[in-house]
C-alpha cells in the first residue's frame, strides 16, 4: 500500500476575494436589520420631543472696580485692597438648590402641564389652559402625576393610578394623597386630555439644578456661562433670567448686613454725643454770661493758638481711644454670636483695620457656606474657629493700641500743662473757660465725624447692587440640539451596516462546520480527490447519458482523479464512508457508479451499510428484493447470482442490496462468505463500490479495509464538523484504510475549486439512526 507524505499547507496572504465570498452567504442580514434600524430611527425622531438649549453670560463683578460705592471704597483710607470673587464658590451658589427654590416659586415650576396627543406629549408652558389653585397633600413632600380629561359644563375626570375621579373646576377634589383644586380657561374651547404633574418645590429645584450647567467663560475672565436644556425654549430662558435675578438679590442682602450694622452703631454713638455736646455748650454759655466775658487778651490768644494745636492732637487721640473702646465693647458684648463689626470708622492703625475687614470677610463667607453646605458642615466649623481667633486677636490689638494712645495722651497732657503754666498770669476765669471749651471741641469733632460717616454708610446701603452683571441676555437656540435628525440617520445607517457585519462575523466565528477546501487542508493532511457541487434537483441520480450539468462533470472529473489516487495501480474496489449520516455517501456512490458505467465499465454497487441502507430508495426500486448480503452470508445455499440484480437506469450497473437488517451487523462483516463474495465480484466486474456505514458512528468500515483498493471519505460542506476531520486524519496517519482521500460534497457552483464562496446544500439522508 502506497504511503502518502504528510505535508502542511503553505501560509497564504489575506485573500479579500475569498473573504468577500465567505461572508456573502449572509447577504440576507442587511436586508433584515437595515429596515429595522431605519424604522427605529424614524420612530425615535417622531416620538422624541425636541430639546433646546438656553444660555446666558454673566460677569461676576470685582467690587473694587465695579463702579459701585462699595464698603471697600468707603474705607479706602484704611489701606485695604479689594477682594476678588472665588469663581468656584459662585458656581456652587448658582447650582445650589436653595437658590433654585426661589426660581421655582417665582415661576411656579413645581406645577407642570402638558397636552397629551396621539404622537407625543406637548408641554404647555407658559400658556397652560389649566392651573393648580391649591394642593394640600396628606403626606409631606407628596407629588401628584395624573391625566385630566375635560368634560362638559366645567367638569373633568382625573385619572390617577388607573383610578378615575370626577371633579369640577374651581372646587376641591379629594384624592387618596391630598386635596386638589384646579381652574381652567374655558373661554378658548377647552377640550381634550391634559397631563398634570405636581412636585414639591424642593424636588423641582433639585431636578432643575442637576440640569443646569455653569462654567467659566474664559480662563482669564470672571465671566460665567449658564446653560440649560429644556423642551420649551421660553422656560429655559425664564429660568436663567430669574436665576440671575435671585443671585443678585441674595448678594445685595448679604452686602447690606454690614452697612446696616455699621449704621446702627453710628446712630447709637450720635445719640450719646448729642447729649454730651449739648451739656458742654450749655456750660460755656452759662460761664460767659455769669462773668460777662467777651474776648481774651492778645497774649491769651497767642497762647491759646499754640495750645489749640496740642488740643487738636489730643482730641484726635481721644477720638481714636473712644472708637477703640466702642469696638472692644461691641466684640465683648457679642461673644456668644458672630455679628458684623462696624468698619466705617476712622482708624489710623492699618493692622487693626485689616483685621476688622478680614473678620467681616470671613463672616460673610461663613454665611454663604451655611446656605450652600449647612451650618454643621466641617468647612463652616473651620470658619467658626478662624472667627474666634481673629476676634481674640482684634481685642488684644485694641487693648495694645489703647495703651499706646494713653501714653501719647499723657505726653500731650504734659505739653499742654507746660503751656497752661505760661498762661497762669491770665485771669482765672479765662483759664476755666478754656478748659470748658476744650471739652466742647472734642465733642464737636467726634460728632461731625460720625455724622459724615452715617451719610456715607446710608448712601452705600441705598446704592448696593448685585454681584452679577448680565453680558449676554438669556437666549434659546433656534434649532433643537437633540435629537439631531442628520446625526440620527447617520448613526442608523452606520448601525445598519455595522450590525450585519458583526453578526456575520459572530455567526461565522461560532460556525464549526466545514466551509471550503481550506478548512480541510488546514485540519488534515489527507488529500482531496474532488469536489461535487450542490444539485438543486430532487433526484438522487444526477449523472445520466449525455448529461452536461455541472455536478455530472464533477463526477466525471472525480472518475479521472481515481487514476491518480493509486499511482501505477488500478483502483477496482472503492470503499465509500463518511463521518456521520447525511453527508451524501450513498449519493456519491450511486453517481460515481453511473459515471464508471458510462465509460463502458461493468460496475457493481455493494450495499454494506447493513444498519440503514439507502441505495434501493435512491435508485427507485419500489419492490425491495427480499434477498441481499445478509441472506447470502447466513444461507450458504445462496449463490452470488441469487442476490445480484440490475438497476433500471443503466445496463452496466448492478447492485447487491443489504437485505434484511441483522441483529449483529458487525459480526456478519467479518464472515468469510463476504470475503469470498467480494473476491468473486472482482473477477466479474470492472469496478466495485463498497457503500460502507459512516466510520464516525460504527467500526464496520474499518473491518472492510482488506476489501478495497482505495477509500473515498465524504465531507459535506456546512454539514460535517471541522472536529470530525480528525477521524480521517487518524485513518490517514495510521493507515487504517487503504489510500484514503476526501471528496467535498454539496458545494455551490460559486467559486468551485478555488477554496471560497461555497454554499450549502444537499438534503438527503438526515437522521442516520433515527429509526433505531
Amino acid at each position: 500500500m502506497q504511503e502518502y507524505p504528510h505535508t502542511q499547507p503553505p501560509e497564504e496572504d489575506l485573500d479579500l476575494r475569498k473573504l468577500f465570498y465567505r461572508y456573502l452567504r449572509y447577504w440576507y442580514l442587511p436586508f433584515i436589520i437595515m429596515p429595522i434600524i431605519l424604522m427605529a430611527a424614524y420612530l425615535y425622531l417622531k416620538y422624541t420631543p425636541p430639546v433646546y438649549q438656553a444660555s446666558t453670560v454673566v460677569l461676576i463683578k470685582d467690587e473694587g472696580s465695579s463702579g459701585q460705592l462699595s464698603e471697600e471704597q468707603v474705607f479706602q483710607e484704611l489701606g485695604l485692597a479689594p477682594r476678588n470673587k472665588n469663581l468656584e464658590n459662585e458656581i456652587l451658589v448658582f447650582k445650589s438648590s436653595l437658590l433654585m427654590q426661589e426660581v421655582v416659586k417665582n415661576l411656579q415650576l413645581q406645577h407642570s402641564y402638558s397636552r397629551i396627543g396621539r404622537i407625543r406629549t406637548i408641554d404647555l408652558y407658559p400658556n397652560a389652559p389649566i392651573h393648580v389653585l391649591s394642593w394640600e397633600p396628606v403626606r409631606v413632600n407628596a407629588s401628584l402625576k395624573a391625566e385630566v380629561e375635560v368634560g362638559e359644563n366645567g367638569t373633568y375626570i382625573l385619572e390617577f393610578k388607573e383610578e378615575n375621579y370626577s371633579g369640577e373646576f374651581g372646587k376641591n377634589l379629594e384624592l387618596p394623597i391630598g386635596v386638589l383644586n384646579i381652574s381652567a380657561d374655558t373661554d378658548n374651547g377647552l377640550i381634550g386630555t391634559y397631563g398634570l404633574h405636581i412636585r414639591t418645590v424642593e424636588g423641582a429645584a433639585i431636578q432643575l439644578s442637576n440640569k443646569l450647567e455653569v462654567k467659566q467663560e474664559g480662563r482669564y475672565t470672571s465671566a460665567l456661562r449658564l446653560s440649560k436644556e429644556d423642551e420649551v425654549p421660553a422656560r429655559g430662558r425664564d429660568i436663567l433670567s430669574e436665576l440671575v435675578d435671585a443671585y443678585n438679590r441674595q448678594a445685595i442682602d448679604e452686602k447690606n448686613k454690614v452697612f446696616a450694622n455699621t449704621l446702627r452703631f453710628i446712630d447709637d454713638r450720635i445719640d450719646l454725643l448729642t447729649g454730651e455736646l449739648r451739656e458742654v455748650e450749655g456750660d460755656v454759655e452759662s460761664y460767659k454770661q455769669r462773668f460777662n466775658m467777651v474776648d481774651m487778651t492778645a497774649e491769651g490768644t497767642l497762647l491759646l493758638t499754640e495750645l489749640s494745636v496740642y488740643r487738636k492732637e489730643f482730641s484726635e487721640m481721644e477720638v481714636q481711644k473712644e472708637i477703640l473702646q466702642s469696638i472692644e465693647n461691641f466684640l465683648v458684648a457679642n461673644q456668644d454670636s458672630f455679628e458684623f463689626v462696624p468698619t466705617n470708622l476712622a482708624l489710623t492703625n492699618l493692622t487693626l483695620s485689616s483685621l476688622l475687614q478680614r473678620f467681616n470677610t470671613l463672616l460673610e463667607e461663613r454665611a454663604r457656606l451655611s446656605v450652600e453646605l449647612g451650618p454643621r458642615h466641617p468647612n463652616t466649623a473651620i470658619l467658626d474657629r478662624q472667627l474666634l481667633n481673629i476676634r481674640s486677636t482684634i481685642i488684644e490689638n485694641v487693648r495694645t493700641i489703647r495703651r499706646d494712645l494713653n501714653i501719647a495722651i499723657q505726653a500731650s497732657v504734659d505739653q499742654q500743662g507746660s503751656l497752661e503754666r505760661r498762661i497762669q498770669n491770665l485771669p482765672r476765669r479765662e483759664r476755666e473757660l478754656i478748659e470748658i471749651e476744650r471739652q466742647k471741641v472734642i465733642k464737636e469733632n467726634l460728632y461731625v465725624y460720625l455724622l459724615q460717616k452715617r451719610e456715607e454708610t446710608a448712601l452705600s446701603l441705598a446704592v448696593a447692587t448685585g454681584s452679577a452683571k448680565v453680558l449676554e441676555p438669556s437666549r434659546s437656540t433656534n434649532a433643537p440640539i437633540k435629537p439631531k435628525n442628520m446625526q440620527v440617520w447617520i448613526i442608523a445607517l452606520s448601525l445598519g451596516i455595522a450590525i450585519p457585519i458583526v453578526l456575520a462575523y459572530i455567526i461565522d466565528a461560532f460556525n464549526d462546520k466545514v466551509e471550503n477546501e481550506e478548512d480541510i487542508t488546514s485540519n488534515t493532511s489527507t488529500p482531496i480527490g474532488g469536489v461535487v457541487s450542490f444539485s438543486k434537483k430532487k433526484e438522487s441520480l444526477v449523472v445520466r447519458h449525455n448529461s452536461r450539468s455541472a455536478v455530472a462533470e464533477m463526477f466525471r472529473l472525480l472518475r479521472a482523479n481515481l487514476s491518480y489516487i493509486a499511482a501505477g495501480t488500478e483502483v477496482q474496489s472503492l470503499l465509500i464512508t463518511s463521518s456521520t449520516s447525511g453527508e451524501g455517501k450513498s449519493f456519491i456512490g450511486l453517481n460515481l457508479a453511473m459515471t464508471q458505467a458510462l465509460s463502458g465499465k461493468k460496475v457493481l454497487i455493494l450495499e454494506l451499510d447493513l444498519r440503514k441502507p439507502k441505495q434501493e430508495r435512491y435508485i427507485g426500486l419500489v419492490d425491495r428484493h427480499p434477498v441481499g448480503i445478509t441472506n447470502y452470508i447466513v444461507d450458504e445455499s445462496l449463490t452470488a447470482d441469487d442476490i445480484i440484480r440490475p438497476i433500471p437506469q443503466h445496463e452496466n450497473v448492478m447492485i447487491i442490496s443489504s437485505g434484511p437488517k441483522p441483529p449483529n451487523p458487525g459480526e456478519l462483516i467479518l464472515s468469510h462468505r463476504l470475503r469470498d463474495l467480494i473476491a468473486e465480484m472482482r473477477m466479474r466486474f470492472d469496478f466495485i463500490i463498497l457503500d460502507a456505514p459512516p466510520i464516525g458512528l460504527v467500526a464496520d468500515a474499518l473491518q472492510m479495509s482488506s476489501f478495497a483498493d482505495a477509500t473515498l471519505y465524504v465531507v459535506r460542506q456546512r454539514y460535517t464538523r471541522i472536529g470530525q476531520l480528525g477521524i480521517v486524519e487518524d485513518i490517514y496517519q495510521k493507515k487504517k484504510l487503504p489510500r484514503p482521500f476526501i471528496v467535498l460534497n454539496a458545494v455551490k457552483m460559486k467559486g468551485v475549486g478555488k477554496g471560497y464562496g461555497y454554499g450549502y446544500g444537499y438534503g438527503y439522508g438526515y437522521g442516520y439512526y433515527e429509526e433505531d
